[in-house]
């Protein structure tokens, strides 16, 4: 009988799995030992795309590659093992009566060479067509586990399946992370995510390169941004802590604009400061509260007239009217700079809000900045 000491050192190694695939391993050799048995393995399998993970560090590699190959598409225990209740402590001839087990060729030809005459084992989790399975194995001439060892798994049930589940989010959120940073880092656009304090918490390679430029916008040595003149750097910081006050009087929720200087030479960067809506219960000390995307009209991976147009049908004179004002222009600059009247500029504007299906400024440029940035190709 393992002493408590050891049942719960196995429990807070179980926990340690939930976070760090590693280990997984030691987890299943420690509940071999604790429960007689020659080897373990968690089983993961879907009934549908036929996929298997299998952790089960004692196995003959041969053993494992041979299940997923040949076993998995013909493994008559699957449908009496599925028919056990999630959570339940069983074993072979809890699911087939043992003379008919014998008959099978999966029992002789994978099982019993294998050193896996005896079977102690649960269902963990059943989720759809995805199931997981903990499984210990004995050879013929160790004998059946007995009662003890049947009490012992039970115990341990509950946390694994926390445990594997846990792992499971974890997966998957980390799965959407690294999809989500592969989508902006192939992004044309510049895009960063910051946090309170205007600190970088992810730069795409568009974003990267514009602060390795150290022009207008400035990383500091704790990843907070700033340009040169105080003032600039004041109203960046200040639109990003008010998208941090989530239910902050007068938050627009398509952002809000700030253009940063670069000198006189050279055309100044514009960046839209978006609030960041997606709560979060992670106790957190920095969390991206904003996403920042820059217009840098130096670059020629920006959105250009002509691609506005094939995208919202707009006129080649609310293509320019748009580019004017995702440029950061007023409309008086606006005005200047295509040789019209300032009325005639709001005309075509108010034309490119309803085609964009907009009604602000900033509301517009986070649109243009979304549904007309490229892929990149690398």
């Amino acid at each position: 009988m393992p002493r408590l000491d050891e049942t719960a050192e196995l429990i807070d190694l179980i926990y340690d799995a939930a976070v760090d695939t590693s280990v997984w391993p030691r987890v299943i050799d420690r509940l071999a030992d604790l429960c007689g048995a020659s080897s373990a393995q968690v089983l993961c399998q879907d009934f549908k795309t036929l996929e298997v993970t299998n952790i089960a560090p004692r196995f003959d590699p041969e053993i494992v590659r041979s299940y997923a190959e040949r076993w998995v598409h013909g493994n008559p225990l699957s449908d009496a093992w599925n028919r056990t209740r999630v959570g339940a402590v069983t074993t072979f001839d809890a699911v087939m009566p043992r003379r008919e087990l014998a008959r099978t060729a999966i029992y002789n030809e994978f099982f019993l060479p294998g050193g896996m005459a005896e079977v102690l084992g649960s269902r963990l989790l059943a989720e759809g067509s995805f199931a997981a399975v903990v499984s210990l194995f004995r050879p013929a001439h160790k004998g059946a586990f007995g009662r003890q060892q049947e009490r012992l798994l039970g115990g341990l049930i509950h946390h694994l399946q926390r445990a594997l589940r846990l792992h499971l989010r974890l997966a998957e959120v980390d799965m959407r992370r690294a999809a989500s940073a592969e989508l902006l880092d192939r992004l044309s656009q510049a895009a960063l995510l910051v946090d309170a304090a205007a600190r970088v918490l992810f730069a795409n390679r568009a974003a990267e390169d514009i602060l390795a430029d150290c022009s207008g916008l400035h990383r500091g040595a704790d990843g907070t941004l700033y340009n040169g003149r105080q003032g600039e750097t004041s109203r960046l910081h200040k639109l990003v802590a008010h998208a941090a006050a989530r239910d902050a009087p007068g938050l627009d929720p398509a952002g809000d604009r700030v253009r940063l200087s670069r000198g006189e030479a050279r055309a100044p960067l514009t960046v839209l400061v978006i609030p960041l809506r997606a709560a979060t219960d992670w106790l957190a000390p920095r969390r991206p509260v904003a996403m920042l995307f820059i217009n840098d009209p130096e670059r020629p991976n920006n959105p250009t007239a002509e691609r506005l147009q094939k995208v919202f049908s707009l006129t080649r004179t609310e293509a320019a009217v748009a580019m004017e004002v995702l440029n950061g222009h007023g409309l008086q600059a606006a005005a200047a700079a295509l040789g019209v009247a300032p009325v005639t500029v709001r005309t075509h504007l108010t034309a490119v809000f309803g085609k964009t299906g907009t009604h602000r400024q900033a509301e517009l440029v986070r649109v243009l900045l979304q549904h007309a940035s490229v892929l990149r190709n690398t």
